[in-house]
Formats: structure tokens, C-alpha cells, sequence
């Protein structure tokens, strides 16, 4: 495992970026800026990232905040004075279309180093046909987790991971009959590692011959997939309490040497390991399975990357002040700020390891920089990645799950959610509802209190509940919206890079 950026190349570019841009002004002029934001649980205005941004930038920011969304409409529709505002992406759209933002674009071309440092799908989610008007937070592709195992079980009887749904099913007999445990616990009505194998990623795709949105409902797989779900059930290969499980319960079960499976995140496995190890089973360790392969060999591994807020400047903001604020954002995004803000001094807080991974430093690193992701404005991202690891790194079992998980998906292509960037009436309107009535009744399908036999009918349920309209207005939208809908699923893992993985 060998970075693609060494650290002398990172400190050559960190060296050159910060040359270009103008921090002096921010000394000289030593006025303050006022940053509107969401609620949080702590100060920002007293916190230790704050007293570093300030000395190492020279930006002076007073941090304010909203309880929500009305009062922050409130705030805009009376003229509001703040310099730079956080939103969500929903609220960055509504105050869009009502020409409350300021357009950046001629501003930005002052700040060149701003553009190169968000990722382009950010800037296409915040870019409209007469400029752009936002700073996007954009969210990495990085697969958040699979299955996880047991190795020590799978050491102890020989078992090897699956690649197929055949020999998935294999392992389950296998550990039932063998070691006694539930094979497999759960929750999901889709369980996105079984899924893949019957060709499933998201609830709505585009089905490239017809050139249009539609559910997954209409995907043969989509009955293939809960009819094996339903067998696995019958058969005990899967928890008799997959319907009802919380997650508390799963927490339980797989702590307690009661299951040998269950989805995982890469913060997950640390109790589960503390647990077992207390009592008893000393070499309990997890590993995870990714995505099955389709009949045609090709893994769905969906990701959850997007936009996850928007940085906006009023309208009524003066160009100087709006420049002058995105001095500060620069200065933010420049390669060795951006470092100390999110994982602090070298020594200190962290250390670099033979591959240049940034390991924390405890309890240094949680005292002083467990909030330095709030500072965020814009994510650089060349720098956020690796920066990011330091936090995965806290323990090495949440470490140990993360890389394992992601050494292995980023071997192959990701697929990013077509719907991302969704936005328009019947999405809002029909969206949650109708994701809660295919859950439902995937789970009764899956427990067989419900028959298969009505899926035809379930659908025309579904399709009058809103299913239909969702559809078509998908579909227009998508036809309206083509870069959006690319930008989303065109989905890279920056791991590959990091790692030098290569896609298979």
C-alpha cells in the first residue's frame, strides 16, 4: 500500500498554492465575518479549531446560528447582513429560486485555487445557466460497509468469502449447520450485499433503453431476489427476527456470540470485538463481504457521495465583502490549513506512518480537533480523503473494518444514486411514503406472511400511492437535468488513487 501523493509533493504543492493566494488582506483589513449555521451542540466561536483557523489565516469569523429552516428564511427574506451562510442542499434550492443568492462566479474567477480544490460534481450541483451560487461540502465516495464476519469462526472451519449468490448460500448452510449460530441477522428490506447479486443498486435507475427513471420495481430482480430472501428464511438461514430487529437488537446478538453475520460499518465492529473478547472469545475479529456478483460477474456497489450542504452568500452582499469572504474560504482550502484544522499539528496530534496515513494522537487529537469537521467550507479533494483517516483511525478495529471494506470495493466500479441532485414536487411529495410501503411489504414478502403472488398487485398499489407520478416526473427531470443526473452516477472511489487500487 503506497501513496500516490508523497508527502514532499504535498508539501511542494501546499508551498505553491499558499504563494497564491491573497492572506495578507485578511490581516490588514481585520475585520470580522458573520457566519450564519445550522445549530450545534458546542461553540464554535470558543472551540480550538476556531483559535487556530484565526492565527493561521488571519480570518476573523463570528459564528452565529438558526434552530431551522423558517427561522433561517426569516433571516434571508428580512435582508440579512451575514457574510456567508450554511444550508442544506433542500434550502439552497428554495433560496435559489428566489433570487436570494448571490452569484459567485466572477468572484471565484479571482480564486482559481477554490474551483480546483471542490470536485466537479460539487460545482455542477451549484452551477445554473447564469452562474453559480454556492460553495458545495461535497461528500467522498467511500463505501460505508458490507457484511461483516467472523474471522475467527471462518478460520476455524475453512470457510472462504463468497463471490456468487450460490456460494453465499452455501456459507450460510454451512455455519448453521456447523456452528449452531444464526449464520446471517439483519434489518433491511434490501440487503444491498445479497441485492448486487440479482442485479439491484438503487430504488430508481435509469433503464438506458427506454431513457427513463423507473423503479426498481420493474427490475426482474427485484422478485428474484426477495423469492431468495423468503427461501433463506424459511430455511433459518437468515435471523427468524430479521423483520422486527433493531438495532439494538443486532448490537446484541452479534456481541454476544449469538450470530456470525451482520451488516457493518466501519464503527460498528469496535463494541462487538470488545464484547465477544470479554468474554471468552479472544481471537473474535470481523472482515466483510462486498457486493455479490450478477450473473454477469459484475458487482452494484452503491455509495452514498452527493452534496451534503451549501455555503451561500446573500444577494444583498457587496462584491468586496463577498470577496473578502471568499478569501477566507480560500484559506481554508489551502493544502497545509486544511491539515491543521481537520488533524492538527504533526507531533501533536498526529503522526504519519510508513505509507503517509495520518495516526491520531490520543487523547490530544479528540480534545482539540473533534469538531475541526464542522469548519469545513468546501472540501478539498486532494486533501480530505487522507486528512479524513485519521479520524477512521481512532481505534484500529474501526480502522482494520474500514480499510478491509474499502480495500475491496474500490477494486471495482461504484455506482452513484441517479436521484441525487432530485428535486422537484413529486419527489418531496411521494418519495418517503412510498419508501416505506416497499419496505413493508419487502418484509413481509421476506417473512412469508405475505405471498409473492401479489407482487403484480402490490405494484398497481404502489403505482397509485404516487409510484406512477414519481416516475414521470423522474424521468422529465432527468431528460431536463442531464449533467446533474451523470455528475451523481459517475462514482470514483478516492481510495483508488490513495492506495493505487486498480478497478477490476
Amino acid at each position: 500500500m503506497t501513496l500516490k501523493r508523497p508527502l514532499s509533493i504535498l508539501l511542494a504543492l501546499t508551498l505553491l498554492l499558499s504563494l497564491s493566494l491573497p492572506f495578507a488582506s485578511a490581516e490588514e483589513e481585520g475585520r470580522t465575518i458573520k457566519m450564519l449555521l445550522n445549530t450545534k451542540s458546542f461553540d464554535m466561536n470558543t472551540d480550538y479549531v476556531a483559535t487556530t483557523l484565526e492565527e493561521i489565516t488571519g480570518y476573523h469569523v463570528q459564528y452565529d446560528y438558526y434552530s431551522d429552516d423558517n427561522q433561517l428564511a426569516m433571516e434571508v427574506a428580512s435582508g440579512t447582513d451575514y457574510d456567508l451562510i450554511y444550508t442544506t442542499p433542500t434550502m439552497y434550492q428554495t433560496l435559489l429560486s428566489q433570487g436570494a443568492l448571490k452569484d459567485l462566479s466572477p468572484i471565484l474567477e479571482q480564486y482559481p485555487d477554490v474551483k480546483e480544490a471542490i470536485s466537479d460534481l460539487g460545482w455542477t450541483y451549484v452551477t445554473h445557466e447564469d452562474g453559480i451560487y454556492g460553495i458545495p461540502n461535497v461528500d467522498d465516495a467511500v463505501y460505508v460497509g458490507g457484511i461483516a464476519y467472523r474471522t475467527d469462526i471462518f478460520e476455524e472451519y475453512g470457510y472462504t468469502e463468497p463471490a456468487t449468490i450460490d456460494e453465499f448460500y452455501d456459507l450460510l448452510v454451512s455455519i448453521k449447520e456447523d456452528t449452531g449460530l444464526i449464520p446471517l441477522t439483519g434489518k433491511s428490506a434490501v440487503e444491498a450485499v445479497i441485492a448486487s447479486a440479482f442485479g439491484l443498486s438503487y430504488d430508481f435507475v435509469v433503464d438506458e433503453e427506454t431513457d427513463s427513471i423507473v423503479s426498481w420495481l420493474r427490475l426482474d430482480g427485484m422478485k428474484e431476489y426477495l423469492a431468495w430472501m423468503n427461501k433463506a428464511y424459511t430455511e433459518g438461514l437468515i435471523d427468524i427476527d430479521w423483520p422486527v430487529n433493531t438495532d439494538d437488537t443486532l448490537n446484541e446478538k452479534m456481541s454476544s456470540n449469538k450470530a456470525a453475520m451482520c451488516y457493518a460499518a466501519h464503527w460498528s465492529t469496535l463494541n462487538w470485538v470488545n464484547a465477544l473478547v470479554e468474554t471468552g472469545y479472544e481471537d473474535a475479529y470481523f472482515k466483510t463481504i462486498v457486493p455479490l456478483e450478477d450473473s454477469n460477474g459484475e458487482r452494484h456497489i452503491a455509495v452514498s457521495n452527493g452534496v451534503s450542504a451549501v455555503f451561500v452568500i446573500p444577494v444583498t452582499a457587496s462584491d468586496e465583502d463577498a470577496a473578502y469572504t471568499m478569501g477566507m474560504i480560500a484559506s481554508r482550502l489551502e493544502p497545509e490549513n486544511y491539515w491543521r484544522f481537520n488533524d492538527g499539528e504533526e507531533g501533536v496530534h498526529y503522526t504519519l506512518d510508513e505509507d503517509g496515513i495520518p495516526l491520531p494522537i490520543l487523547p490530544a487529537f479528540n480534545d482539540d480537533l473533534a469538531n475541526g469537521s464542522e469548519f469545513q467550507i468546501g472540501r478539498n479533494q486532494y486533501e480530505h480523503p487522507i486528512t479524513w483517516m485519521a479520524r477512521v483511525h481512532k481505534t484500529q478495529v474501526q480502522w482494520d473494518t474500514f480499510y478491509d471494506a474499502n480495500s475491496k470495493a474500490a477494486g471495482y466500479g461504484f455506482e452513484g444514486k441517479p436521484l441525487t441532485f432530485a428535486q422537484f414536487p413529486e419527489y418531496t411529495e411521494y418519495y418517503t411514503a412510498l419508501d416505506t410501503l416497499c419496505n413493508d411489504y419487502f418484509l413481509q414478502v421476506i417473512a412469508g406472511t405475505e405471498s409473492l403472488d401479489s407482487y403484480d398487485d402490490f405494484v398497481a398499489e404502489w403505482e397509485a400511492a404516487g409510484g406512477k407520478a414519481l416516475e414521470e416526473a423522474a424521468t422529465a427531470w432527468y431528460r431536463e437535468n442531464p449533467e446533474l443526473v451523470e455528475a451523481a452516477r459517475e462514482s470514483t472511489s478516492p481510495y483508488n488513487e490513495i492506495f493505487g487500487y486498480t478497478i477490476n
